[in-house]
């Protein structure tokens, strides 16, 4: 059997008080659910959000811009859906472009009339105001700061980078550790270089790109080397398997076509494996960030004659901490083997 429940508002000591009904938030019929915000009254410039009591369906008594007085019946709440098919899509109020009832934001009509008139949403202004109800100096301070902010926007070149470093699939974890330095005979970058190479065939579950349905293996070695250029951070491919002096020569060769400026003739398909080295900028430890879909990023620090400080960021849904430590273990024992 059906339960009535009669809502009343009580804000006044004085019976002759009268207040309007500025809008419904929800349909009528709509299911509305106990603490929520279902409508917005005005008793003397003041405005006045009313709350559910109760779970049920909403029945409106009082319509839209009527009046009523403290006490007086508004509307019912029912346990039993209407005839009709009920809704709970929040109303439009052509006023605030609300798109649920958590986004309802209490202000007066004046203040909703006037950021109609100026183009804003009020949720916009809400999000960086503390009080409640909105006023008019709200919406002024917030169109001062919108024009007194210096917004420049990405290049087309910066947005591809934030794609390729965005991906709400993956999980990206880092370890750090410090590993044997080597050979000093040669750079710090062409040592890790070589030495990710060797440890990677015999560690291929983190060589290769994390998909959606799954990890691809890569079968040749497609080594990216971040490098900072004028126009901000490229990835170029080092293609195939080299021993030291081979990894020496064509390091330089990236190095020589970014100084001159012509680095767009060399292979920017995705890499199986990327290298960071921030090691000339001081920097010991960081956390690299996956340029997805590939598995691994190692991040190369500024070391010392006898180790250097690492950090690899994988994906996780490919493999566990304890691979991905593994995997530092063999980088490790590669670079004592070249001493």
């Amino acid at each position: 059997m059906a339960e009535e429940f009669v809502l009343k508002i009580d804000y006044s000591d004085s019976s002759d008080a009268e207040a309007v009904l500025i809008h419904w938030i929800y349909d009528p019929g709509a299911m509305v659910h106990q603490g929520e915000i279902i409508a917005e009254a005005m008793v003397d410039k003041v405005s006045l959000t009313i709350e559910a009591p109760r779970d049920g369906y909403l029945r409106p008594i009082i319509q839209e811009n009527e009046t009523f007085i403290s006490g007086q019946p508004i509307a019912e709440i029912s346990t039993e859906p209407p005839r009709r098919e009920a809704t709970n899509i929040v109303k439009d109020t052509n006023s605030t472009a609300l798109t649920s009832p958590n986004d309802f934001v209490p202000a007066s009509p004046r203040v909703r009339k006037y950021a109609k008139e100026k183009g804003i949403n009020l949720k916009d202004v809400a999000e960086v105001t503390a009080h409640r109800p909105l006023t008019i100096e709200d919406i002024d301070a917030w169109l001062e700061r919108q024009e007194s902010q210096d917004v420049t926007e990405y290049s087309p070149f910066r947005q591809r980078l934030i794609q390729n470093l965005t991906d709400p699939g993956a999980l990206p974890t880092t370890l750090q550790r410090r590993i044997i330095a080597g050979n000093a005979q040669w750079s710090p970058l062409v040592r890790i270089a070589w030495a990710v190479d060797q440890a990677l065939k015999t560690h291929p579950e983190i060589h290769g790109w994390a998909t959606a349905d799954g990890f691809v293996r890569a079968t040749e070695l497609k080594l990216g080397i971040a490098t900072a250029t004028s126009q901000g951070l490229i990835v170029p491919v080092i293609r195939g398997s080299y021993d030291l002096e081979g990894w020496k020569t064509k390091l330089e060769e990236l190095r020589q076509a970014v100084n001159k400026g012509v680095w767009n003739r060399f292979d920017f398909s995705q890499p199986s494996f990327i290298i960071s080295n921030l090691g000339p900028w001081g920097i010991e430890y960081f956390t690299p960030r996956l340029m997805v879909p590939t598995v691994a990023i190692l991040g190369i620090g500024m070391g010392n004659s006898d180790t250097f400080p690492v950090s690899l960021t994988f994906d996780h849904r490919v493999l566990d901490g304890v691979d991905a430590a593994e995997f530092l273990v063999t980088v490790d024992k590669v670079l004592r083997g070249s001493v």
